[in-house]
């Protein structure tokens, strides 16, 4: 089973006429799903697409993500999933630098994306699901009703890339991380056994697929155990009660801010959780208030799961049976290891602070066209992650930090200096810092100080809008502080912690 397709076409065999998919009112069975991602397939092979040929995958969270999702795979192709929040340019650079030959969107992205391929010859095939189809592209719904089921998966090597998922750095432009096959499939294994999932359950999540969570941990791992998945692309509070209420699902997947929202529910308002097992959260550390809050009011355990995109999405959990506490990475996956070490790579002692490092089938290839890049990550065999953790008395790995300034907002990663750049980009902007602070509601916010040009004017609105009509909302700043001046080292480094401290104050002197 090296090619990942093969793990949707067993748990066909054996659960064929089983609900696969609750989408709104629609059921869909394995059998139908293998049937609708055979026949895509084969409509892709006929678009002259095959082995190694790399398709972007840009949809929300419906049954044609994983059906094109799993097309993509078993004619041996390359998925790049980007996320429908992205801006043209930012789809543009991931277009290019993966030399995507294709796209597969929703219509509402439709401007976004034509915008993007502009100069990119070779990302010719233009696949939307819409109920029109524009100049230059093609429906695929259409494609999957006029082609019969391709019967032939091609025979991919563990090391074959299966993902190129963009991830950016502290410098420089988003990379590529290669997740092959043997990474995803391992990865989704070990989740499976180690969450005991059954033929029986039924997972819904928020967790939007075009992140390696949503496709490993909800897709891969529920899928791959025959169990049932409820899609909805909505997010808010609202609609996850009236899901889970009315689909009974017995786990459900999400971000910790997710908790934060449905704490502030009214008692009188309180709604029945009674079906779920299980709370799965990932993309950042649990709250212990609100862990505690959260389990003393709905009576649900909550699982925290700890990883990152180059570890093919999850390296540790907390599991039920053992003590769980909040912000701890948990126990790692079957086959991966996890040490914490000082800058002189020795295991620290409980207490000290160190990096996580990681070892196991789940690490990735490497950055694609990023020899250095990949070189700098994987050490000797070891993922050295950039995130900053200690063991505390009980020999738990406890977050501490991220090592590499992201800012986890609502379990979207930020990284500080791509924001920068669109801020210093503006005419009347000379420097900008932006720094995450604790929020409530999202864990972490984004603020940014800004340094205007000589005798320049402006106000925060016109600030924030220039970077809303650039980058995805979720990345754009919530406030902004206009300063005289940045907090410098000798070296002309800005001081990011004192700058970071005077955005605090000021955040301070206006609640």
């Amino acid at each position: 089973m090296n090619n990942l397709y093969c793990m949707l076409e067993k748990s066909c065999e054996k659960h064929g006429n089983k609900s696969a998919i609750i989408f709104g009112n629609h059921s869909i069975s394995y059998k139908d799903l293998i049937d609708a991602c055979d026949r895509f397939a084969c409509a892709l092979q006929e678009m002259e697409l095959g082995p190694g040929d790399r398709i972007a995958l840009m949809l929300p969270n419906v049954p044609h993500f994983i059906i094109s999702y799993f097309a993509i795979l078993k004619i041996g192709a390359i998925i790049v999933p980007i996320s429908i929040f992205d801006k043209a340019n930012e789809i543009h650079h991931q277009l290019e630098d993966s030399e995507a030959k294709g796209i597969i969107y929703w219509d509402q992205c439709r401007r976004t994306v034509h915008e993007a391929v502009q100069g990119l010859e070779r990302c010719s095939k233009l696949i939307v699901l819409g109920e029109k189809a524009e100049h230059g592209e093609v429906r695929l719904p259409y494609l999957m009703e006029i082609h019969s089921p391709q019967k032939l998966t091609h025979e991919s090597a563990q090391d074959d890339t299966a993902l190129i998922v963009y991830t950016a750095g502290t410098t420089g432009r988003p990379k590529g991380a290669e997740l092959t096959h043997g990474n995803i499939i391992s990865n989704i294994e070990s989740l499976a056994g180690l969450l005991k999932l059954k033929s029986s359950d039924h997972v819904a999540s928020t967790i939007p697929f075009f992140f390696p969570a949503g496709q490993v941990l909800v897709i891969g791992s529920f899928l791959f155990s025959g169990a049932t998945l409820t899609l909805s692309p909505h997010l808010d509070a609202d609609h996850v009660i009236s899901l889970i209420e009315s689909q009974k699902p017995s786990y459900f997947v999400s971000y910790p801010s997710l908790l934060q929202e449905l704490l502030n529910i009214t008692e009188e308002a309180l709604p029945d959780f009674s079906c779920l097992d299980y709370w799965i959260t990932s993309g950042d550390a649990i709250k212990a208030d609100v862990m505690k809050a959260f389990e003393s009011r709905f009576k649900i355990p909550i699982l925290e799961s700890y990883g990152l995109t180059e570890a093919s999405s999850v390296v540790s959990m907390n599991v039920a049976t053992l003590e769980r506490k909040p912000g701890s990475i948990g126990l790692p996956l079957p086959g991966v290891e996890i040490k914490i070490v000082n800058h002189q790579d020795e295991e620290v002692m409980s207490g000290e602070v160190g990096e996580i490092i990681v070892q196991g089938p789940n690490i990735m290839k490497g950055y694609l066209n990023r020899p250095e890049a990949t070189k700098e990550a994987i050490r000797n065999g070891w993922l050295y992650t950039g995130d900053l953790a200690q063991f505390d008395e009980s020999g738990y790995g406890l977050i501490v930090a991220r090592k590499k300034n992201v800012i986890m907002k609502s379990g979207f990663s930020v990284y500080p200096t791509e924001v920068e750049k669109c801020l210093v980009g503006h005419p009347k902007v000379k420097e900008a810092v932006v720094v995450g602070l604790p929020d409530n509601l999202t864990g972490e916010e984004i603020h940014a100080g800004v340094v205007l040009k000589g005798n320049e004017t402006a106000t925060p609105a016109e600030i924030i809008d220039y970077t809303k009509e650039r980058m995805a909302a979720y990345k754009c700043p919530k406030t902004v502080f206009f300063l005289l001046s940045l907090s410098k080292g000798p070296g002309g480094r800005i001081m990011r912690d004192q700058v970071k401290q005077i955005l605090q104050d000021k955040m301070n002197q206006h609640l």
